[in-house]
């Protein structure tokens, strides 16, 4: 089930106005546990998968992260 252009809008404006009220310095705290919370909303780790590069895709990367053995990357 997807939302509507609506609904997404609505939703986003919420968003904006909700992480207006915590400050710029807690943005990325407010982001973070969203971002988790979606993540065991979707329950796909596919879904989820794909999610990360489509957000990802286009933005050079700047640092050189090493990941643990088995991560996928």
């Amino acid at each position: 089930m997807q939302l509507s252009e609506i609904e997404l809008d609505e939703v986003y404006t919420e968003l904006c106005y909700r992480m207006s009220e915590v400050g710029d310095e807690r943005l990325a705290d407010v982001l973070a546990r969203m971002v988790l919370l979606l993540m065991h909303e979707v329950g796909d780790a596919r879904r989820i998968h794909k999610a990360i590069d489509a957000a990802l895709e286009g933005l050079p990367k700047t640092v050189a992260v090493e990941r643990p053995v088995g991560l996928l990357q």
